[in-house]
């Protein structure tokens, strides 16, 4: 049986050759070709080419955990021509997608890595950049992420007592809690140096969710719905915070949970 993990990263592979300037002239015109007609290849291309993120800096701690032996075997299908022109710090995007395999293959969480890094997306932080970023974020999870391990509510609530406490939120996991979906943790990541509460689910058929949170000055506003790659989004806010849900439930079942959330969570 095919695994459809490798399929993606050897397409993430050949993208992330391609914009290193290493494939030849027919898989270059090949890919080029892709980028231009599929709009998910075309978004994968944008994810993977913003190099100017601190990878190396970010990833330091977790090098040592990567099965090196595993992703050299993986990526020699893939010799470049030429040098590398594409580098950060000494690290080009290929090195950073070999590492980058390699924990999710032994089940590395790198959330923490989120936080200080900006985003290349620049506009409005408590506009639509911020949800842009959680879900370009939110697409690389798994429900191996969040792992499979027994729920402890005592940790539970610590999480959460911490992420309260730097958005100005009292949270706890009754105030939290989605009807299907199972509390799996919350952590506090940063965008654009601010705070930004995470706290993630596995649904009812065991995909990743989350509800974001980010302290705003703009005021309450409606609940309104979006979609991104290929997830289902309901966001709103109140007179201080920004909030969205995100998951890979029916767009129907996102709002009921939205409105539990809506209803639930202090203002």
């Amino acid at each position: 049986m095919t695994d459809p993990n490798h399929n993606t990263m050897k397409n993430d592979e050949m993208l992330v050759a391609y914009l290193d300037g290493e494939l030849d002239p027919d898989t270059r015109r090949q890919v080029e070709g892709l980028i231009e007609s599929d709009e998910a290849v075309a978004g994968r291309l944008h994810f993977l080419a913003s190099s100017n993120l601190p990878f190396k800096n970010a990833f330091d701690p977790l090098l040592d955990k990567a099965p090196a032996e595993k992703l050299q075997s993986m990526l020699a299908g893939i010799s470049p021509p030429e040098p590398v022109r594409s580098q950060v710090n000494g690290w080009n995007r290929r090195s950073f997608l070999a590492a980058a395999i390699g924990f999710i293959a032994v089940g590395v969480a790198v959330d923490r890595t989120f936080l200080g890094l900006r985003s290349s997306l620049h506009g409005d932080q408590d506009g639509s950049d911020w949800r842009a970023v959680v879900a370009q974020y939110m697409s690389l999870y798994t429900r191996e992420t969040l792992g499979n391990g027994p729920v402890d509510v005592a940790v539970q609530s610590a999480q959460l007592r911490d992420v309260g406490s730097q958005l100005g939120l009292s949270l706890t996991p009754d105030r939290v809690q989605l009807p299907g979906a199972v509390l799996k943790r919350a952590q506090i990541l940063a965008y654009e140096g601010r705070a930004l509460g995470q706290i993630t689910y596995l649904d009812a058929a065991q995909a990743p969710m989350a509800l974001c949170i980010v302290q705003s000055s703009k005021g309450p506003r409606a609940a309104d719905t979006e979609r991104r790659h290929g997830m289902n989004v309901v966001y709103w806010s109140s007179d201080t915070h920004a909030f969205m849900l995100i998951g890979h439930e029916s767009l129907d079942a996102i709002k009921t949970m939205s409105d539990r959330l809506h209803q639930s969570l202090p203002v």
